[in-house]
């Protein structure tokens, strides 16, 4: 019963006028303590409720209104505001603790809390002891120690001097302009070492000046062809002529060096028709060492302007004028690789029912499907191909045959003779 009359001073002071009609309440009591509505539980509130009227806590009418006396009420009130208080204690306490915890850790490297330092112009002799600690930490006439938490003091064996305080400052500062130093340095070095790189062949500032000439004039390079093309990683025949394909028809110069950068092109042919000057979507450029060849060429499948463009080595034949005169030069498939001014070959006799061709200045990525494309833009249907190769490397010599099913078909294939195909002008002649 006694476990029983605080909450219900607790429910009838919570509510308006603290009264409430004597059902209503123990339905509210039997559900704050989750108690069974049963006889039993009922019996033994009704003799709570008339011990409390018995002592005066409470009185109940006959009208069955139970309601809390003023003892009670203000009773009630003051446990709250204690409750209260003491909830607001416990928080400012932990609130005290969490701020010293803080303060603690970050004076642990620096010393420099204000309960060590001395005052201006007096020596440093000797640290606080406990009976000025507690005095000054002693609280004043008409405050509590809630209000005026206690100072936390240092022991002895951290506390420091303005002079160590300062030099700890000084010795981090020290630190980090070391560190930022070591980084700069490291910086450099690598910067360095990329520039080092890409000037192997001996160019100087790597910004490829002295290998370029101005437009239609003589390409006069003094750079050492045995350097310039010496062998390198993924570069091992030290070639620095490429083949470019699948090229965007909005690209120009610019764009193009842009892309292949750090590495720098040195001459560009773009080519295009002999007749109409419609550009095919390949051209052929020149690098300014082995190195930088070999970095286009790994960038190739990347995209440039919306197309995955392709980049293969592409030595120049014996004999081909390469590099051209001119930085930037265009010329049609049947000038010649380089742009040699040669024609279209003339091809030898034909032999009686002829079906098969020699197919030769072929580009490397070509493909059976390619060919066969190729030889069906003038209704040339193939009916075999067949790629040459060197017997000690098994590389593609760039050359084949390809047979078609009746003479008819191979005059048609034949008509292509000196056509661009995948950026060459194909060579084509008779064969038995």
């Amino acid at each position: 019963e006694d476990g029983t009359k605080p909450h219900i001073i607790s429910i009838l002071s919570g509510h308006e006028g603290c009264e409430m009609n004597i059902k209503a309440l123990r339905k509210v009591l039997f559900l704050k303590l989750q108690t069974e509505d049963d006889k039993s539980n009922k019996k033994d509130f009704k003799k709570t409720v008339q011990s409390m009227e018995t002592d005066g806590s409470l009185s109940l009418t006959e009208d069955g209104l139970v309601k809390l006396s003023k003892s009670s009420s203000k009773k009630s009130k003051k446990d709250k505001k204690k409750k209260k208080k003491g909830k607001k204690r416990e928080r400012e306490e932990a609130a005290a603790k969490e701020k010293k915890k803080l303060k603690d850790d970050g004076d642990d490297d620096d010393g420099d809390g204000d309960e060590h330092e001395t005052e201006p112009n007096a020596t440093n002799t000797t640290t606080t002891t406990d009976n000025d600690a507690s005095e000054k930490n002693k609280p004043l006439q008409g405050q509590s120690n809630r209000n005026n938490p206690p100072i936390p003091r240092k022991s002895p064996l951290h506390g420091v001097s303005k002079s160590s305080s300062k030099k700890s400052k000084k010795d981090k500062k020290k630190k980090k302009k070391g560190k930022k130093r070591e980084r700069e340095e490291a910086a450099a070095k690598e910067k360095k070492k990329r520039k080092d790189d890409g000037d192997d062949d001996g160019d100087g500032d790597g910004d490829g000046d002295e290998h370029e000439t101005e437009p239609n004039a003589t390409n006069t390079t003094t750079t050492d062809d045995s350097e310039k093309n010496k062998p390198c990683k993924d570069n091992p025949t030290g070639t620095t002529r490429l083949f470019l394909g699948n090229l965007p028809f909005t690209v120009d110069d610019t764009t193009l060096s842009t892309h292949v950068s750090p590495a720098i092109i040195t001459h560009i042919k773009w080519i295009t028709d002999k007749e109409s000057g419609r550009f095919y979507g390949s051209a052929f450029i020149e690098m300014r060492n082995s190195i930088d060849a070999a970095h286009a060429v790994g960038i190739s499948g990347s995209e440039l302007l919306g197309r995955p463009i392709k980049l293969n080595y592409a030595p120049a034949r014996e004999g081909d004028q390469w590099p051209p005169a001119s930085k930037v030069i265009t010329g049609g498939p049947t000038g010649g690789q380089a742009g040699t001014g040669k024609g279209v070959k003339t091809m030898s006799a034909k032999p009686e029912n002829c079906t098969k061709l020699f197919i030769g200045n072929l580009s490397y990525d070509i493909t059976d499907d390619g060919i066969t494309k190729f030889f069906a833009n003038v209704d040339a249907e193939i009916k075999a191909v067949r790629w040459l190769s060197h017997l000690d490397t098994g590389d593609f010599k760039g050359v084949g045959f390809v047979e078609f099913w009746n003479t008819e078909a191979c005059e048609k294939g034949a008509q292509l003779n000196g056509k661009n195909l995948m950026g060459r002008p194909i060579r084509i002649d008779w064969t038995d």
